[in-house]
Protein backbone atom coordinates (compact mmCIF):
# COMPACT_ATOMS: atom_id res chain seq x y z
CA UNK A 1 0.00 0.00 0.00
CA UNK A 2 1.15 3.31 -1.01
CA UNK A 3 2.21 5.50 1.70
CA UNK A 4 0.89 9.05 1.78
CA UNK A 5 3.84 11.57 0.35
CA UNK A 6 3.66 14.11 4.08
CA UNK A 7 5.91 16.86 4.93
CA UNK A 8 6.16 20.19 6.53
CA UNK A 9 7.63 23.40 5.30
CA UNK A 10 9.20 26.44 7.14
CA UNK A 11 6.78 29.11 7.50
CA UNK A 12 7.79 32.55 8.60
CA UNK A 13 4.36 32.71 9.88
CA UNK A 14 5.07 30.56 12.79
CA UNK A 15 8.37 32.78 14.15
CA UNK A 16 5.08 34.12 16.27
CA UNK A 17 3.54 30.93 17.56
CA UNK A 18 4.42 30.37 21.62
CA UNK A 19 6.31 26.78 20.86
CA UNK A 20 8.30 28.40 18.16
CA UNK A 21 12.85 28.68 18.27
CA UNK A 22 12.42 31.66 16.39
CA UNK A 23 14.24 34.16 18.32
CA UNK A 24 14.91 37.46 16.25
CA UNK A 25 17.95 39.55 17.31
CA UNK A 26 17.40 42.68 19.56
CA UNK A 27 19.61 45.22 19.93
CA UNK A 28 21.23 44.93 23.60
CA UNK A 29 23.51 47.06 25.42
CA UNK A 30 26.18 43.45 25.46
CA UNK A 31 25.57 43.21 21.31
CA UNK A 32 26.27 47.36 20.60
CA UNK A 33 29.28 48.29 20.00
CA UNK A 34 29.82 50.20 23.05
CA UNK A 35 27.94 52.00 25.51
CA UNK A 36 29.56 55.28 23.56
CA UNK A 37 28.45 53.93 20.21
CA UNK A 38 25.31 53.32 21.30
CA UNK A 39 23.26 56.21 19.06
CA UNK A 40 21.08 59.04 20.79
CA UNK A 41 17.39 56.67 20.06
CA UNK A 42 19.13 53.63 21.91
CA UNK A 43 17.43 52.87 25.45
CA UNK A 44 20.66 53.75 27.59
CA UNK A 45 19.51 57.87 27.18
CA UNK A 46 16.17 57.47 25.99
CA UNK A 47 13.48 54.82 24.17
CA UNK A 48 13.49 56.45 20.78
CA UNK A 49 10.26 54.95 19.59
CA UNK A 50 8.53 55.96 22.00
CA UNK A 51 10.32 59.64 22.82
CA UNK A 52 10.29 58.99 26.71
CA UNK A 53 13.89 59.18 28.07
CA UNK A 54 15.35 59.21 31.94
CA UNK A 55 14.81 62.94 31.94
CA UNK A 56 11.04 63.83 31.20
CA UNK A 57 10.06 60.30 33.92
CA UNK A 58 11.97 62.45 36.55
CA UNK A 59 10.61 66.02 35.08
CA UNK A 60 6.84 64.13 35.25
CA UNK A 61 7.65 62.92 38.98
CA UNK A 62 8.21 66.46 40.60
CA UNK A 63 4.39 67.07 39.58
CA UNK A 64 2.47 64.21 41.68
CA UNK A 65 5.56 63.92 43.87
CA UNK A 66 4.09 65.14 47.12
CA UNK A 67 0.78 63.09 46.67
CA UNK A 68 2.62 59.60 46.68
CA UNK A 69 2.63 57.55 49.69
CA UNK A 70 5.89 56.45 51.61
CA UNK A 71 8.30 54.03 49.71
CA UNK A 72 7.56 51.04 51.64
CA UNK A 73 3.70 51.72 51.87
CA UNK A 74 3.93 51.60 48.05
CA UNK A 75 5.83 48.36 48.22
CA UNK A 76 3.76 46.61 50.70
CA UNK A 77 0.04 48.16 49.20
CA UNK A 78 1.07 47.84 45.83
CA UNK A 79 -1.54 49.90 44.86
CA UNK A 80 -2.83 49.41 41.15
CA UNK A 81 -1.93 51.13 38.30
CA UNK A 82 -5.92 51.94 38.46
CA UNK A 83 -5.62 53.19 41.99
CA UNK A 84 -2.32 55.40 41.11
CA UNK A 85 -3.58 57.23 38.37
CA UNK A 86 -7.51 57.75 39.80
CA UNK A 87 -5.41 59.23 42.85
CA UNK A 88 -3.31 61.77 40.61
CA UNK A 89 -6.11 62.47 38.38
CA UNK A 90 -8.12 63.77 41.35
CA UNK A 91 -5.80 65.65 42.43
CA UNK A 92 -5.78 67.78 38.86
CA UNK A 93 -2.52 66.69 38.08
CA UNK A 94 -1.57 65.30 34.66
CA UNK A 95 -1.20 61.70 34.80
CA UNK A 96 2.83 60.21 33.86
CA UNK A 97 2.75 58.47 30.60
CA UNK A 98 3.38 55.52 32.19
CA UNK A 99 0.23 55.51 33.90
CA UNK A 100 -1.67 56.38 30.74
CA UNK A 101 -3.50 53.75 28.37
CA UNK A 102 -2.30 53.44 25.04
CA UNK A 103 -4.89 55.50 23.44
CA UNK A 104 -3.68 58.43 25.14
CA UNK A 105 -0.10 57.86 24.33
CA UNK A 106 0.92 55.60 27.27
CA UNK A 107 3.93 54.02 27.73
CA UNK A 108 4.03 50.87 29.51
CA UNK A 109 5.68 50.59 33.02
CA UNK A 110 8.04 48.05 32.20
CA UNK A 111 9.41 50.03 29.63
CA UNK A 112 10.00 53.32 31.62
CA UNK A 113 11.87 51.70 34.16
CA UNK A 114 14.20 50.16 31.27
CA UNK A 115 14.75 53.28 30.16
CA UNK A 116 15.43 55.03 33.69
CA UNK A 117 17.33 52.40 35.21
CA UNK A 118 19.50 51.79 31.62
CA UNK A 119 20.13 55.20 32.27
CA UNK A 120 21.88 54.93 35.36
CA UNK A 121 23.55 52.11 34.07
CA UNK A 122 25.12 53.61 31.42
CA UNK A 123 26.37 56.42 33.72
CA UNK A 124 27.64 53.98 36.51
CA UNK A 125 29.66 52.63 33.92
CA UNK A 126 30.86 55.88 32.33
CA UNK A 127 32.04 56.72 35.85
CA UNK A 128 33.37 52.76 36.49
CA UNK A 129 35.15 53.01 33.56
CA UNK A 130 36.82 56.81 34.34
CA UNK A 131 37.58 55.87 37.95
CA UNK A 132 40.87 54.64 39.26
CA UNK A 133 40.50 54.13 42.81
CA UNK A 134 38.83 51.62 44.65
CA UNK A 135 36.44 52.07 47.32
CA UNK A 136 36.46 49.28 50.03
CA UNK A 137 33.70 49.10 52.43
CA UNK A 138 34.87 46.88 56.03
CA UNK A 139 31.94 44.94 56.64
CA UNK A 140 30.46 43.51 53.41
CA UNK A 141 34.70 42.77 52.88
CA UNK A 142 34.74 41.22 56.79
CA UNK A 143 31.10 39.14 55.62
CA UNK A 144 33.44 37.50 52.46
CA UNK A 145 36.12 36.44 53.99
CA UNK A 146 34.91 35.13 56.97
CA UNK A 147 32.42 32.72 54.76
CA UNK A 148 35.06 32.24 52.37
CA UNK A 149 33.57 33.92 49.64
CA UNK A 150 30.04 32.23 49.82
CA UNK A 151 28.01 35.04 51.33
CA UNK A 152 27.94 38.62 50.79
CA UNK A 153 26.52 41.76 52.55
CA UNK A 154 22.95 41.48 52.25
CA UNK A 155 20.65 44.88 50.56
CA UNK A 156 17.82 45.63 52.57
CA UNK A 157 16.92 49.22 51.23
CA UNK A 158 14.41 48.49 48.11
CA UNK A 159 15.55 51.26 46.08
CA UNK A 160 18.76 49.63 46.49
CA UNK A 161 17.21 46.05 45.96
CA UNK A 162 15.63 46.66 42.67
CA UNK A 163 18.72 48.47 40.92
CA UNK A 164 20.85 45.35 41.49
CA UNK A 165 18.80 43.20 40.46
CA UNK A 166 18.48 45.19 37.07
CA UNK A 167 22.11 45.78 36.85
CA UNK A 168 22.40 42.21 36.53
CA UNK A 169 20.34 41.94 33.51
CA UNK A 170 21.09 45.13 31.55
CA UNK A 171 23.33 43.77 29.36
CA UNK A 172 20.02 41.52 28.42
CA UNK A 173 17.55 44.18 28.43
CA UNK A 174 16.26 45.05 24.81
CA UNK A 175 17.44 48.75 23.67
CA UNK A 176 13.70 48.13 21.74
CA UNK A 177 10.47 48.79 23.16
CA UNK A 178 9.41 44.83 24.05
CA UNK A 179 6.74 42.93 25.66
CA UNK A 180 7.09 41.74 29.18
CA UNK A 181 7.18 38.43 27.43
CA UNK A 182 9.89 38.76 25.17
CA UNK A 183 11.56 41.02 28.11
CA UNK A 184 11.40 37.76 29.96
CA UNK A 185 12.90 35.60 27.31
CA UNK A 186 15.52 37.38 26.80
CA UNK A 187 16.95 37.57 30.18
CA UNK A 188 16.53 34.04 31.02
CA UNK A 189 18.32 33.16 27.42
CA UNK A 190 21.03 34.55 28.72
CA UNK A 191 20.41 32.71 32.12
CA UNK A 192 20.21 35.14 34.23
CA UNK A 193 17.84 35.55 37.01
CA UNK A 194 14.35 37.28 36.02
CA UNK A 195 14.08 40.60 38.63
CA UNK A 196 11.02 40.33 40.54
CA UNK A 197 9.34 43.49 38.97
CA UNK A 198 9.84 41.74 35.53
CA UNK A 199 7.78 38.64 36.38
CA UNK A 200 4.50 37.28 35.52
CA UNK A 201 1.78 39.32 37.53
CA UNK A 202 0.54 35.28 38.40
CA UNK A 203 4.31 34.85 40.24
CA UNK A 204 3.68 35.14 44.03
CA UNK A 205 6.94 36.61 43.99
CA UNK A 206 6.15 39.56 41.68
CA UNK A 207 5.21 43.12 42.11
CA UNK A 208 4.35 45.25 39.62
CA UNK A 209 6.96 47.75 37.77
CA UNK A 210 5.05 51.09 38.17
CA UNK A 211 5.71 50.39 42.28
CA UNK A 212 9.33 49.29 41.82
CA UNK A 213 9.23 52.64 39.44
CA UNK A 214 8.02 54.97 41.90
CA UNK A 215 10.42 53.60 44.69
CA UNK A 216 13.31 54.43 42.83
CA UNK A 217 12.05 57.54 41.62
CA UNK A 218 11.24 58.52 45.38
CA UNK A 219 14.97 56.91 46.33
CA UNK A 220 15.98 59.73 43.61
CA UNK A 221 14.75 62.94 45.38
CA UNK A 222 15.72 61.21 49.24
CA UNK A 223 12.33 60.52 50.04
CA UNK A 224 13.28 57.13 51.51
CA UNK A 225 15.65 57.98 53.80
CA UNK A 226 13.79 56.58 56.95
CA UNK A 227 14.64 53.69 55.49
CA UNK A 228 18.59 54.19 56.14
CA UNK A 229 17.96 55.52 58.93
CA UNK A 230 20.53 54.64 62.10
CA UNK A 231 17.69 53.92 64.81
CA UNK A 232 15.45 51.41 61.94
CA UNK A 233 18.77 49.81 60.89
CA UNK A 234 20.01 49.19 64.73
CA UNK A 235 16.09 48.57 65.70
CA UNK A 236 15.82 45.43 62.94
CA UNK A 237 19.59 44.62 63.29
CA UNK A 238 18.84 43.71 67.08
CA UNK A 239 15.79 42.09 66.55
CA UNK A 240 17.44 39.84 63.89
CA UNK A 241 20.57 39.17 66.29
CA UNK A 242 18.29 38.16 68.86
CA UNK A 243 16.29 35.81 66.78
CA UNK A 244 19.49 34.30 65.38
CA UNK A 245 20.87 33.40 68.92
CA UNK A 246 17.15 32.50 70.50
CA UNK A 247 17.15 29.75 67.56
CA UNK A 248 20.46 28.52 68.18
CA UNK A 249 20.10 27.99 71.56
CA UNK A 250 16.46 26.45 70.87
CA UNK A 251 17.56 24.40 67.28
CA UNK A 252 21.16 23.57 68.55
CA UNK A 253 21.73 23.53 72.05
CA UNK A 254 18.41 22.97 73.00
CA UNK A 255 18.93 19.22 71.17
CA UNK A 256 21.96 18.40 72.75
CA UNK A 257 20.71 19.57 76.22
CA UNK A 258 17.58 17.42 75.25
CA UNK A 259 19.21 14.11 75.05
CA UNK A 260 20.81 14.84 78.17
CA UNK A 261 18.84 15.35 80.13
CA UNK A 262 16.31 13.34 78.86
CA UNK A 263 18.75 10.31 79.65
CA UNK A 264 18.95 11.76 83.42
CA UNK A 265 15.18 11.69 83.78
CA UNK A 266 14.48 8.26 82.09
CA UNK A 267 17.17 7.01 84.51
CA UNK A 268 19.38 5.83 80.90
CA UNK A 269 22.42 7.99 82.21
CA UNK A 270 24.34 7.18 85.60
CA UNK A 271 28.04 7.95 87.18
CA UNK A 272 29.38 5.29 85.53
CA UNK A 273 27.86 6.05 81.95
CA UNK A 274 28.12 9.55 81.86
CA UNK A 275 30.73 10.43 79.71
CA UNK A 276 29.34 8.08 77.09
CA UNK A 277 26.13 10.35 77.15
CA UNK A 278 28.23 13.39 77.14
CA UNK A 279 29.51 12.39 73.83
CA UNK A 280 25.84 11.22 72.46
CA UNK A 281 24.82 14.67 73.42
CA UNK A 282 27.08 16.35 71.39
CA UNK A 283 26.99 14.01 68.95
CA UNK A 284 23.63 15.07 68.71
CA UNK A 285 24.33 18.89 69.11
CA UNK A 286 26.37 18.53 65.99
CA UNK A 287 23.63 17.02 64.04
CA UNK A 288 21.61 19.83 65.42
CA UNK A 289 24.43 22.07 64.05
CA UNK A 290 23.91 20.87 60.42
CA UNK A 291 20.42 20.76 60.26
CA UNK A 292 20.60 24.29 61.64
CA UNK A 293 22.81 25.57 58.62
CA UNK A 294 21.05 23.57 56.10
CA UNK A 295 17.87 25.06 56.57
CA UNK A 296 19.50 28.85 57.54
CA UNK A 297 22.15 29.20 54.86
CA UNK A 298 21.01 31.52 52.66
CA UNK A 299 20.74 30.23 48.52
CA UNK A 300 20.82 32.24 45.53
CA UNK A 301 17.09 31.49 44.93
CA UNK A 302 16.15 33.09 48.31
CA UNK A 303 16.93 36.27 46.32
CA UNK A 304 13.48 38.60 46.22
CA UNK A 305 11.16 35.42 48.23
CA UNK A 306 12.22 34.61 51.82
CA UNK A 307 12.49 38.66 52.91
CA UNK A 308 10.02 40.09 50.20
CA UNK A 309 9.74 41.09 46.77
CA UNK A 310 12.55 43.72 47.46
CA UNK A 311 13.90 43.72 50.93
CA UNK A 312 11.95 43.29 54.38
CA UNK A 313 10.76 46.75 53.71
CA UNK A 314 8.12 45.99 51.22
CA UNK A 315 6.62 44.06 54.18
CA UNK A 316 4.11 44.95 56.21
CA UNK A 317 5.76 45.57 59.63
CA UNK A 318 4.11 42.12 61.55
CA UNK A 319 5.03 39.80 58.61
CA UNK A 320 8.27 41.79 58.66
CA UNK A 321 9.08 40.85 61.86
CA UNK A 322 8.18 37.55 61.34
CA UNK A 323 9.94 36.87 58.43
CA UNK A 324 13.27 38.13 60.02
CA UNK A 325 12.54 35.64 62.49
CA UNK A 326 11.97 33.26 60.56
CA UNK A 327 14.97 33.93 58.55
CA UNK A 328 17.23 36.14 60.92
CA UNK A 329 20.56 35.15 59.37
CA UNK A 330 18.66 36.49 55.84
CA UNK A 331 19.31 39.75 57.39
CA UNK A 332 22.34 40.64 57.36
CA UNK A 333 23.75 38.12 54.29
CA UNK A 334 22.58 36.61 50.97
CA UNK A 335 24.36 34.30 48.88
CA UNK A 336 23.99 35.99 45.53
CA UNK A 337 26.76 38.24 45.28
CA UNK A 338 26.38 42.20 44.57
CA UNK A 339 26.03 43.04 40.65
CA UNK A 340 27.70 46.12 39.28
CA UNK A 341 28.06 47.74 35.90
CA UNK A 342 30.91 45.86 34.02
CA UNK A 343 33.70 47.73 32.98
CA UNK A 344 33.93 48.41 28.88
CA UNK A 345 36.12 46.50 27.45
CA UNK A 346 38.59 47.88 25.29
Amino acid sequence: MKQPNVSFQASNDDDGSVDSNFDPEIPTIATSRSIDGLELEAISTALGSIKYDAATIRAEFKTYQSILPDPDELLQEQHSFTFLRTKIQKSGIEVPRFLKYNSEGGVKPHHAICCLLLSEYDAEQKQGNKSTGCKIQVYPLLVWILSFGYLHNQLNNPAEFIRDQFNRVAPAVPTETVNPIALRKKIKDRGLPVPNYFLDPDDHKQFPPHIALLVILQDGEKESRKLNSTLNRLTFASFALIALLLRIVLEVIGGAGAIWGGAEVTGLRTADNRELWRWISVAVGVLCYLRFVTLNAPQREDEGDILGPAGPWSLRLPVRLRAVCDHPFHYFVRALPPSSPSKKKD
